[in-house]
């Protein structure tokens, strides 16, 4: 029995759990359209149960490939029903896992109070939009509305409401999850990804007792929502958005641009010159010549890519 296998099985066990090794995805069909699910091609560890007295399920689910370089992933979810909460359909998307979609410009609600307002209401949204990006609706059907029908209306303060509490973005600007997703009377909260030191490869799994901790901080979420249903929105506050999809092509082809463009420059620059490979083995010395080489290949290519994303941005502006 796999290492994780035996943690999550014992877990189920000690708190009289439901156990699957192997699953067919969760017990709700409705749940499994929503957004976190739409790339899963495979599902284990599943655990079912009572907890504080609301059902649950946790599960790790592997994402399907991308592109022939891409790796598949395992990620574990917490799953809860909503019983009779009523919340709007959303995505919360923390923004320290999602630096290439902020690179693209591609971003959610924008959440703006005035400069009169109190500094504890600033603080506290400032501290939200740091942490996360709000879709009304789920991100990826959002970013597509946008493109595919641009200049459709947006979201009303009252349709959002239910998440511009004091009390849940105070909660949110101070816990630590993945993706979260509510839809179709479930939320669903995703394992966090770790800041730093994790290859691309690697999975984005809880065991045992991790798995408890997440489930309580969805169960601390689903309070809060629901304690915050009589509470008043943030006073003053304003929803808008500045994503624009032409931006967004404007980021991609002038990437792509800056990527041809560099690597030109860099072919040039370090093997055509002759005199480029003597100062860098003066730099850097002869034996440490192929990885300054190295180094100073990947920061042109890598500058010509940034540079060229946010000329192309500008001008589509």
């Amino acid at each position: 029995m796999t290492d994780h296998l035996q943690a999550n099985s014992d877990w189920a066990r000690k708190n009289r759990y439901e156990f699957h090794a192997d699953s067919a995805g969760p017990f709700a069909q409705v749940a499994r359209g929503m957004d976190v699910f739409r790339r899963a091609v495979a599902y284990r560890d599943h655990v079912v149960g009572q907890h504080r007295g609301l059902p649950f399920e946790v599960i790790d689910f592997k994402k399907e490939r991308t592109g022939t370089d891409a790796w598949s992933n395992w990620h574990t979810v917490v799953l809860l029903p909503l019983g009779d909460l009523a919340l709007p359909a959303f995505a919360l998307w923390p923004r320290r896992e999602t630096g290439g979609m902020n690179f693209l410009g591609v971003k959610g609600l924008d959440l703006t109070l005035p400069p009169a307002a109190s500094l504890f209401d600033r603080t506290l949204l400032d501290t939200f939009n740091r942490n996360y990006s709000l879709f009304a609706g789920g991100a990826f059907g959002t970013v597509q509305a946008a493109i595919e029908a641009p200049g459709q209306p947006l979201p009303g303060l009252a349709e959002m409401s239910a998440v511009c509490k004091p009390a849940v973005l105070g909660f949110l600007s101070t816990a630590v999850t993945g993706a979260i997703e509510v839809r179709d009377g479930y939320l669903v909260i995703c394992a966090p990804e770790p800041r730093l030191g994790r290859p691309a490869y690697a999975d984005v799994i809880l065991q045992g007792a991790e798995r408890e901790r997440l489930l309580t901080v969805a169960n601390d979420l689903l309070d809060v929502l629901a304690n915050a249903s009589q509470e008043a929105p943030i006073r003053d506050l304003a929803i808008g958005s500045s994503f624009n999809p032409k931006q967004l092509l404007g980021a991609v082809f002038g990437a792509f641009a800056g990527f041809i463009l560099s690597s030109v420059l860099s072919i040039i620059l370090l093997f055509l010159i002759p005199d480029t490979k003597s100062f860098l083995s003066f730099l850097f010395g002869e034996k440490y010549a192929f990885y300054g080489l190295s180094g100073v290949l990947f920061l042109l290519v890598l500058g010509g890519c940034l540079l060229g994303s946010f000329i192309g941005k500008r001008v589509v502006r």
